[in-house]
């Protein structure tokens, strides 16, 4: 986490709960930490210009990013269980947009999690680089599972790095379901950290249709390298 303790003279108490609320998001709209925080959007600004000034917070694209670490995205762990109500309606609607015999790619998001669960055990083809999905379709004697290798990451229970980007690029699919860090209408999807935002990035390219999984959480937020552009999607559901 940031030190915010060696500042805290300096900064009222406000300005300290947007560290704090930037840090535990990863990254955050100014108009949605204004209307967290009660004040104008020119007041946030301005408050996060002072941050950004000592070193605390990031400003890009009408957000505020975290300098909390390198790697700022959330555990899965963590992830699964929020929203879960809005991501299990946001995987009956992009079920329903599945056909048998189909070949569909799912990315390693708690999203794609909740439609892996959701899928009937149906004539289709699951590509992932997902270990949650693939244990979670094991069961699923009608479903072909390939996954990606690679790096191994506990913390997102999936495979990463060049290894596993590579791979995708030799795969094909209909559709390509996905989450993201954020989604703004006026710039797009975007990620939290180069590894996620590389296989998902390749999975975009080798994908048929592109199907964004974006619970409201995510809506108005940013993030440090955009996925694609909001033009590039053939589909965002929500809840």
């Amino acid at each position: 986490m940031n030190d915010v303790n060696g500042v805290n003279k300096e900064l009222g108490n406000r300005l300290r709960d947007i560290v704090n609320r930037v840090d535990h998001s990863g990254s955050i709209s100014v108009k949605n930490l204004a209307q967290q925080f009660d004040v104008s959007v020119e007041t946030m600004r301005r408050d996060l210009r002072a941050l950004e000034e000592k070193g605390l917070l990031r400003r890009q694209h009408g957000s505020a990013l975290s300098l909390a670490g390198d790697d700022v995205g959330l555990a899965f762990g963590q992830r699964a269980d929020e929203q879960a109500t809005e991501k299990n309606a946001i995987a009956q609607k992009a079920v329903s947009m599945i056909r048998a015999g189909d070949t569909i790619m799912l990315d390693a998001s708690s999203s794609s999690w909740y439609l892996a669960k959701a899928l009937p055990d149906m004539k289709l083809t699951v590509i992932t680089n997902s270990m949650r999905v693939a244990f979670e379709l094991v069961s699923r004697s009608r479903i072909k599972t390939l996954t990606v290798g690679g790096e191994y990451s506990e913390k997102y229970g999936a495979f990463l790095g060049p290894l596993a980007t590579a791979q995708v690029s030799h795969f094909g699919a209909e559709i390509l379901f996905f989450s993201c860090t954020g989604f703004q209408e006026e710039s797009g999807a975007w990620e939290s950290n180069e590894a996620n935002a590389a296989i998902k990035q390749a999975m975009l390219r080798c994908a048929g249709r592109s199907v964004l999984l974006c619970d409201s959480s995510k809506v108005g937020k940013s993030g440090l390298i955009r996925l694609c552009r909001t033009d590039d999607l053939d589909r965002v559901i929500s809840e």
